[in-house]
């Protein structure tokens, strides 16, 4: 028995043995700020383009000695939207001139004491104007957009928006194209100024080109997840120039997002002005998959009546999505696109990997291994104790991996799998020992003899 015993003990002393670089297919410097127990790194465009995971779990973290660190990853809350709630805001035409009065208020325009803007006694409205001031309010959370209502019939214009808390310093905050068209029954509509991130009471909106008649204006203010957690404001990121190719069927575009993002928002730009079709999206992560539908939205891309500009569509908002396969079927009874190709860019809120700094630099993150699970810890178990400042880090330079430059197609990939390799041996020899074992005895006697 003593053979088989050593035999077991050797087949799981290989169990603890750490994940290498050489597991992965990309290896990545990272640059630390400061000196503090724990650094944050929000996830780069690269590193969701090397992943072989849809949840990033093939991320590993390395200290110098090529010894993996503690670390967690935190992906960007998914926001399960109720309905956004509509409440109605006050605005002042904004003359031309842009007079002050003493207060530093537009002119007509004077402060409360509660910080509400009220007309001034005597104003009235200017027969032109080229902005409007608004008021939002008392500070409240989750501003998603404002909805300017337009009373014209029909409207094509460009808005500037700038946001103050005191009407004094202004700072510019985003950039809306606004639409009213009609044919027949049919009306072509984007009211819609995106406000998400807003810090101040105030909206200066600066019109190129004729300002439209406004019956009202209204803040949309986005409800709580599932969960009961406010939405988390996060910088978007960006992947632009994503071209398409034609498909079999007319009206079909295909393209791939090179990578595993969790897309969330569509934009596109037409090959050709005076645009308008319908067109249905689908997704699916590889090509084995069957597609399936993702949304449907209107696309136009128009000429402005003043011949200044031209509007756009608004990017297509959609739930996270990291599938890479994307396809675009478009309604080809008005002509569909016409001659030319889309082009694609995708938006998404990117992860944040928080590490321990445990061990000497330099650090290095490695990922491209689609056996691997992940290994990220909760943040909660991760920060523990006064940590005090969590640093900043950011990705550097691409790095050779250490054993290799590149995982062999042919060789296993992950430590799993040579565990695997080792139980499978161990059992097959002790399977081997056994049979020996009962061969000898079935060859002895009763007392031991051999027959």
């Amino acid at each position: 028995m003593r053979p088989l015993l050593a035999i077991l003990l050797l087949s799981t002393a290989g169990l603890g043995v750490p994940c290498q670089a050489d597991t992965f297919t990309q290896r990545y410097a990272i640059t630390l700020d400061g000196n503090a127990p724990y650094y944050a790194l929000t996830v780069p465009e690269q590193v969701y383009a090397a992943s072989q995971r849809n949840d990033l779990g093939d991320v590993r973290v390395f200290n110098g000695a090529g010894e993996p660190v503690p670390y967690s990853l935190e992906a960007p809350v998914v926001a399960v939207k109720t309905a956004p709630t509509l409440t109605p805001v006050t605005w002042f035409a904004l003359p031309a001139a842009n007079s002050k009065t003493a207060e530093g208020a537009p002119l007509g325009v004077t402060i409360a004491a509660d910080g509400s803007l009220r007309a001034s006694a005597g104003s009235t409205r200017p027969a032109t104007r080229n902005g409007d001031i608004v008021d939002l309010g008392k500070p409240v959370e989750r501003i998603s957009a404002l909805r300017v209502h337009i009373a014209n019939g029909s409207f094509q214009g460009h808005v500037s928006v700038a946001a103050s808390a005191d009407l004094n310093s202004w700072t510019e905050f985003a950039e809306a194209d606004l639409l009213k068209l009609s044919a027949g029954d049919n009306t072509l509509l984007q009211e819609r100024i995106e406000l998400e991130g807003l810090n101040g009471r105030y909206l200066r909106l600066r019109w190129t080109g004729d300002a439209p008649d406004i019956k009202a204006m209204e803040l949309e203010t986005q409800g709580a997840t599932e969960a009961g957690q406010a939405l988390v404001a996060r910088t978007r990121a960006m992947r632009s120039g994503v071209a398409a190719v034609a498909g079999k069927l007319a009206g079909e575009y295909l393209f791939d997002t090179g990578g595993r993002f969790p897309v969330d928002r569509i934009q596109l730009a037409l090959p050709q002005l005076n645009t308008v079709a319908h067109a249905t999206f689908y997704s699916r992560p590889d090509t084995q998959s069957a597609w399936q539908q993702v949304v449907s939205a209107q696309l136009y891309r128009l000429r402005n009546a003043n011949g200044d500009g031209e509007q756009r569509n608004p990017a297509i908002e959609i739930s996270p999505n990291t599938d890479s396969h994307w396809r675009m079927v478009v309604d080809m009874r008005n002509g569909g696109l016409g001659s030319g190709m889309p082009i694609f860019t995708l938006g998404w809120r990117p992860a944040t990997v928080t590490i321990a700094a445990r061990g000497s630099g330099p650090f290095s993150l490695a990922t491209g291994n689609a056996r691997l699970a992940s290994a990220a810890l909760s943040r909660a178990d991760l920060v523990v104790g006064e940590p005090g400042a969590i640093g900043k880090a950011q990705l550097g330079a691409q790095l050779p991996l250490w054993a290799s430059d590149k995982v062999s197609d042919d060789a296993p990939t992950d430590v799993d799998a040579k565990r695997r390799y080792v139980l499978w041996a161990a059992l097959v020899v002790a399977v081997g020992v056994l049979g020996l074992m009962a061969w000898r005895l079935a060859r002895s006697g009763p007392s031991g003899e051999r027959r």
